[in-house]
């Protein structure tokens, strides 16, 4: 009776906190939109990026960004390639779009419209509706034109990129031009909606360049990223690229400027497209609203392209200059491109369409001079390519430190654990510094961000060198003091380290997480806020870890009453942190942390697991999350967090796709080699070498156990949480690999505790009863 009171309270908590959680007050109602009298104007520059706007090349292009709200642009569309077709289709669906294309590197141009009087109709604009209708993210492909006639307005093209924007899902534009030369102050009247496709730089690899010779029978487009008739000539410059050579240019002699180079090309491009946007500005009536964007790549892997809107903005107020911001990313100067079609419709006066995902672009404060602002903006992009690069040999090194780890531990167990050595005392100390190294190496990969790396000469060297050294301060604060001596005080040292950064980190912008090799970046734009899934499992697992730290000494005082307050008090904090919408917002890291948390709650009260307790706390969970994606789902469309967004398309039919996806991306993690071999190898040394008898009588894990019965109930909630994100998280065995390269090092430093200070002929002593209720 007293274990079902118990658990009554927590069940009755829980459901109280997802009340509260979705009762959060919902933000200021948007001034009513001032009278418009011009047009809202795109202009789509593929390829624009922010180091590349200067004084120098395009000067008005920096003079209007002085008196615009600015900030990058994340272009992540379908693939991890946006090309200019892909671009222009997800700001005509307000959802990442993508043309059909037979292979994966090459990027082809918009084909030209077909002239229908003073309109036009885009080739084979049937076969890209029917495509996206099609795809994992269900894109309506035509929605802005449509909704623009939907509302009596009238769109108006410039160029073969822009009408695939402008058109509706009939492939017509009402008015279309060829060239932005054409255009003139007469050639707006009576236009809602333009869109102008400036792109000189994607001529520049998807067609040939002035002075190369193609081969007959070569097509247009880039393989690799490279066009394919300047294969072996021309390399695209990414933004380091273009930092190195600029820095070369100032200890080398001025090179012959009548030699041709891609450099040389691109600023001559550059300042073409500046001449135009100039023209194209000056043709605008009064009051029009003027929207910059690098729609897409030319060539190369997707970065962070340039933004900026000029002009009265979707709220009526003037963008004179600040970042850009919204509620898809909430990082003041950065914005997404599916934004584009919802700050379109917004400015427009037209309610956004159920068929976008974007948010409506506002202005944040900014610095005042725009040298320093928009160099903000450069470092931003070159952290997220560093990190972007880094990531496949970042993982490869951490599942081979963590497999050396284990290898190396085992046979020191194997060897030293049998029997007195000289050397016994020494090789388990140094296993045990190097297991508390493990376990904090995920969250030294946060702390990393408390500097500045991205600024040092060699940014990759700065990002993984301070990751060292952020993971030797854990580790030394961890051994340093006298609860070194205390089997859980530094494994407990090291998971409290972990939950307290993320959880301040949630607390003040998730800063730690963006661009971390851990976290989430806006070129890979899973993510822009919150708490990521690689950070959840660091964050869960460490909480549970900590959680089963303080309970040891409070149960070994006869306290296990208060250990169990404790627990619980540090789980609903820690589930208020992950759930509230604009904290965490992380709707499966709910569902994943209960059933942990409750088996590890169970385990400390001494109360055995069943499957019906678990089947009452599981059903809570889901109950509480579906109360609060409701609650949030009542806040107006432009407040919504992804709870209520979700809530919307359970209701009204369209959830499916969005679960479609996130299944197809948890199984297709198990083709991710590195984090299944990861947790493959865990998972081994968990059960086959600590819990395998040292010289048949006991395993070390047991006698673990009997000296510190509550870490049987972090790892056991550690285990649980991880098969549950598994289940709940896109990133699918992200998750378990995760939460096991925190538990299982932990595990080991409390193993070479115990055999350091008993002989391996020691007799078992007897299980505590907290000990009974669960096995690993």
């Amino acid at each position: 009776m007293a274990g079902g009171r118990w658990l009554a309270h927590v069940l009755t908590t829980l459901a109280v906190l997802a009340v509260l959680v979705g009762m959060a007050p919902p933000a200021a109602a948007a001034p009513a939109a001032a009278p418009r009298r011009g047009p809202v104007v795109l202009v789509g520059v593929p390829g624009l990026q922010w180091h590349e706007i200067t004084p120098q090349v395009t000067p008005y292009l920096w003079e209007l960004a002085g008196r615009s709200a600015i900030g990058n642009l994340s272009i992540r569309t379908v693939t991890s390639r946006t090309c200019p077709v892909d671009g222009w289709l997800t700001v005509s669906a307000g959802q990442r779009a993508a043309s059909e294309r037979q292979t994966y590197s090459i990027c082809e141009l918009p084909l030209l419209p077909e002239p229908d009087g003073v309109g036009a109709v885009v080739p084979h604009y049937a076969e890209h509706v029917s495509y996206n209708a099609g795809s994992r993210f269900g894109a309506r492909v035509g929605l802005l034109g449509d909704t623009v006639r939907a509302h009596g307005g009238t769109t108006l093209a410039v160029g073969p990129g822009a009408a695939l924007a402008a058109a509706g899902s009939d492939g017509r534009v009402d008015r279309y031009l060829d060239d932005p030369a054409e255009l003139d102050r007469s050639s707006w009247e009576g236009v809602t909606l333009g869109v102008v496709d400036l792109k000189d730089l994607a001529d520049l690899y998807l067609d040939p360049p002035p002075s190369a010779v193609v081969e007959e029978g070569l097509g247009y487009g880039t393989v690799d990223g490279v066009p394919r008739d300047l294969q072996g000539s021309l390399r695209f410059p990414d933004a380091l690229d273009l930092l190195a050579e600029e820095a070369a240019e100032e200890a080398e002699p001025e090179p012959d400027p009548t030699e041709y180079s891609e450099l040389q090309e691109r600023r001559r491009r550059l300042a073409a497209i500046d001449a135009d946007l100039a023209a194209v500005h000056a043709s605008l009536p009064p009051r029009s609203t003027l929207l910059v964007a690098g729609i897409s790549v030319e060539a190369g892997a997707s970065s962070l392209n340039a933004a900026l809107l000029h002009g009265p903005g979707p709220d009526g107020t003037d963008f004179d200059g600040g970042y850009l911001v919204s509620e898809s990313t909430r990082r003041a100067g950065l914005v997404a491109l599916t934004d584009i079609t919802t700050t379109l419709l917004h400015s427009l006066g037209t309610p956004p369409d159920r068929g976008t995902v974007g948010r409506t672009w506002r202005q944040a404060p900014r610095p005042a001079a725009l040298e320093a602002a928009v160099d903000r903006l450069v470092e931003f992009t070159t952290a997220a390519e560093v990190v972007e690069s880094l990531v496949p040999g970042f993982f490869s090194g951490l599942v081979a430190t963590q497999l050396f780890i284990y290898v190396c531990a085992a046979y020191a167990l194997n060897r030293y654990g049998r029997r007195d050595r000289a050397k016994r005392h020494l090789v388990l100390s140094v296993t045990r510094v190097v297991a508390l190294a493990g376990a904090a190496f995920p969250v030294s990969s946060y702390l990393v961000n408390l500097v500045p790396w991205w600024s040092a000469g060699f940014p990759q060297a700065a990002l993984l060198g301070g990751v060292l050294l952020a993971d030797a301060a854990i580790v030394a604060a961890a051994l340093a003091g006298p609860w070194r001596r205390d089997i859980l005080a530094p494994t407990t040292v090291v998971a409290a380290v972990t939950t307290l950064v993320l959880f301040v980190d949630l607390c003040t912008g998730s800063d730690l997480q963006m661009n971390s090799p851990t976290g989430y970046t806006p070129i890979v734009a899973g993510r822009f806020y919150g708490l990521g899934n690689i950070a959840f499992a660091t964050f869960a697992t460490g909480m549970l870890m900590t959680a089963a730290g303080i309970a040891h000494p409070l149960i070994a005082r006869g306290r296990r009453g208060w250990a169990v307050a404790l627990c619980l008090l540090l789980g609903l904090a820690t589930l208020f942190t992950i759930g509230w919408p604009g904290l965490g917002t992380d709707f499966g890291g709910v569902l994943a942390l209960v059933p942990g948390l409750a088996v590890t709650l169970l385990i400390v009260a001494d109360l055995r697991v069943t499957p019906v307790r678990l089947a009452l706390i599981g059903g809570s969970a889901v109950a509480a999350i579906a109360a609060l994606s409701f609650l949030d789902y009542l806040r107006p469309l432009n407040e919504r967090s992804h709870f209520g967004l979700f809530a919307g398309q359970v209701l009204d039919g369209t959830a499916w796709p969005v679960v479609s996806r996130k299944l197809d991306a948890m199984l297709g993690s198990l083709g991710n080699w590195q984090l299944t071999l990861l947790a493959a190898a865990a998972l081994l040394f968990l059960f086959a070498v600590l819990n395998n008898p040292l010289d048949w009588r006991v395993g070390v894990l047991w006698r673990v156990y009997e000296y510190a019965p509550t870490l049987r109930a972090g790892i056991t909630g550690s285990l649980v949480t991880g098969l549950a994100g598994f289940a709940f998280n896109d990133s699918g065995i992200a998750i378990p690999a995760l939460a096991l390269t925190v538990s299982v090092p932990l595990t080991l430093a409390a193993c070479t505790w115990v055999l350091q200070r008993t002989g391996p002929s020691a007799e078992p002593r007897a299980v505590s009863e907290c000990g009974r209720t669960a096995t690993v």
